[in-house]
């Protein structure tokens, strides 16, 4: 929490290159029409992750935007 307090649109970039990159990974048409095997792990591995990454970037822009919120009001 530390980190998204002192560095929000360094922590915010970070997630969404990461969640931009396994995106793009789960959409590799190996990776995507794989019904067995690694190939379907890697594809799925790649899309959860994706979907995980993507719910942190929310929570995380959710909490920034919270925590500046409260901050404007008790300076104010």
């Amino acid at each position: 929490m530390r980190q998204l307090r002192e560095h929000p649109l360094t922590t915010l970039g970070g997630l969404l290159a990461v969640a931009f990159v396994l995106f793009m990974c789960s959409g590799i048409p190996a990776l995507k029409n794989a019904h067995h095997g690694t190939n379907l792990v890697l594809g799925n591995i790649c899309w959860f992750g994706f979907l995980l990454t993507a719910l942190v970037f929310v929570i995380a822009g959710v909490y920034t935007l919270a925590h500046r919120t409260g901050h404007a009001r008790s300076a104010s």
